[in-house]
């Protein structure tokens, strides 16, 4: 696998790295799925839990977005006191999955990760809010440009965490990868360090595929540089 990414890599001729996105590699992406068969690969998903919720992706996994995920959050925090019966459910009754709501974009059914770690804190902005607000976007999508009430809230429950896990993309369609395996490969090779790739992964993640989850204080989480400290 790796002959084949520096292959394409020697035969690139671009400006600047960071245009690797422009390549047309449609044909190599078959390849490199192809030569990945029944390997893994490592990759991150930026969220905000509450300790319980660290220990359950650890004894259980990561979970796809469903009302079900959405519920169990709500329910658990409220139970634990960390929300109030109302806030419960005013962030039920608006949240990206509840029955009968317009969606805005499809994100249930699958889990969001990335493939570089190095690109979270190279796109800040686009991790920032999953790291500073609890309940993952689904929950928080209509609070996070608040600056009181239970936007305050969401953002005072739990800590910022990257959850390292390893993932299954040799199925071609199965998962969307935006923009693709290859790309990301390509784009590290020819030295722009925050290549990365958008993954909507349609299975659920089982516990032994989850490799650590890294909060402020630990060397993995501290060595990006501005992500949230909490």
């Amino acid at each position: 696998m790796a002959d084949l990414i520096y292959e394409i890599a020697d035969e690139t001729e671009l400006a600047e790295p960071d245009l690797y996105v422009d390549l047309e590699l449609e044909d190599e992406e078959a390849r490199l799925l192809d030569l990945l068969s029944d390997h893994l690969l490592r990759a991150q998903h930026c969220t905000r839990l509450l300790d319980h919720e660290a220990d359950a992706i650890r004894a259980h996994g990561l979970r796809p977005l469903d009302l079900v995920l959405v519920d169990d959050r709500l329910n658990q925090a409220q139970e634990r006191g960390y929300l109030t019966d109302a806030e419960r459910e005013l962030l039920r009754s608006q949240s990206m999955v509840v029955p009968g709501r317009q969606k805005s974009g499809n994100r249930e059914g699958q889990v969001c990760l990335t493939l570089s770690a190095e690109a979270t804190s190279h796109n800040i902005n686009g991790a920032w809010r999953l790291l500073s607000f609890w309940g993952g976007e689904a929950i928080y999508w209509q609070h996070c440009d608040d600056h009181a009430g239970v936007a305050q809230r969401l953002r005072s429950l739990g800590r910022p965490a990257l959850v390292t896990a390893y993932v299954d993309l040799a199925s071609p369609g199965r998962h969307l990868v935006f923009k693709s395996v290859v790309h990301t490969f390509v784009g590290k090779a020819i030295g722009h360090t925050p290549a990365n790739a958008d993954v909507l992964y349609r299975n659920a993640i089982p516990p032994q595929h989850i490799e650590s989850i890294a909060f402020p204080g630990d060397v993995a989480y501290d060595r990006l540089p501005g992500l949230p400290a909490a």
